[in-house]
């Protein structure tokens, strides 16, 4: 499929604040901060949210409520999708109801063993089970693929490895990729060349984007001109990975804003009311903070 054949729906900005935001934060935020948060991201004009990860909470104690913030999602008429990082993480998700799950993966092995304790290798057959169980179950899993441009350990990641797990994962039944720039190293070149790539394979993407050398937004632009519509950001640009210290913040949902809006590319975001949910975002870590 050439890229320019991929569907042109609107963009799409999912959320990912109160998963990806707060997963390296000190503080631990409560479940009623969260929702307070949520809703007011909800009046801004988000749709779409990852709203939490199923993962071990003594690693990450601010996913310890994931059953609970997916079940408030739903109550709020939301599709909330989640993040899993193991066979047990999902099937912990399939158990809380959940219909759309990202199961993530690092291309780089030696991150990826640093994350997950397994290679890039046994993650991948892990994922493709779950792809299989997904199947018959009536529900989605997209695939997140971490260090898809940099790696701090491996350096500059070959394309075609992203590409090779890209084409196993269509194989087995995947339809979205996620591409990240873990380390937020990207040029905007190899977002587009990447992006179109992996689209040539079959499946839609997504790109994930971190701001440490300060083109997150140049990086979304580009990804949307070879014809990416979904991107992750969070409120003020908060987060990253737990286990790669060093790398900036995520894009932010003020920069997709700006930048979007003045490529005439319309977002449905409403900037008055994401600077209030940024006041609650600062409230609740606050509050996260005195409690501690």
């Amino acid at each position: 499929m050439k890229h320019h054949d991929h569907p042109k729906h609107d963009l799409a900005i999912r959320d990912v604040t109160l998963r990806d935001g707060l997963q390296n934060l000190p503080e631990v935020l409560s479940t009623p901060d969260k929702l307070t948060i949520l809703d007011a991201l909800i009046d801004a004009g988000i749709k779409d949210f990852q709203l939490t990860s199923f993962v071990n909470p003594a690693r990450v104690p601010n996913m310890a409520d994931a059953e609970i913030m997916y079940a408030e999602g739903i109550k709020r008429g939301l599709n909330p999708n989640v993040l899993v990082a193991n066979l047990k993480g999902f099937e912990r998700a399939v158990e809380a109801g959940v219909k759309s799950v990202d199961a993530v993966l690092s291309v780089s092995n030696a991150y990826n063993k640093k994350n997950a304790n397994r290679s890039t290798l046994d993650s991948a057959n892990e994922i493709t089970l779950m792809l299989s169980r997904a199947a018959h179950a009536g529900f989605t899993v997209g695939i997140s693929m971490a260090n898809c441009f940099h790696c701090f350990t491996e350096g500059k990641i070959d394309p075609e490895a992203v590409l090779a797990l890209t084409r196993g994962f269509h194989d087995a039944g995947a339809r979205i990729v996620w591409l990240s720039d873990t380390t937020g190293h990207a040029e905007p070149d190899d977002v587009a060349r990447l992006s179109e790539r992996a689209m040539k394979v079959g499946v839609e993407v997504g790109i994930h984007l971190h701001d440490t050398q300060g083109r997150a937004g140049e990086n979304a632009i580009a990804a949307y001109k070879a014809g990416v519509r979904r991107f992750d950001a969070v409120l003020s640009g908060l987060g990253g990975s737990p286990f790669t210290p060093g790398v900036g913040g995520n894009l932010s949902l003020e920069t997709a804003q700006v930048v979007f809006t003045g490529a005439g590319i319309a977002t449905g975001l409403d900037p008055a009311k994401l600077d209030a949910a940024r006041g609650k975002l600062s409230a609740g870590i606050a509050a996260a903070g005195k409690a501690a």
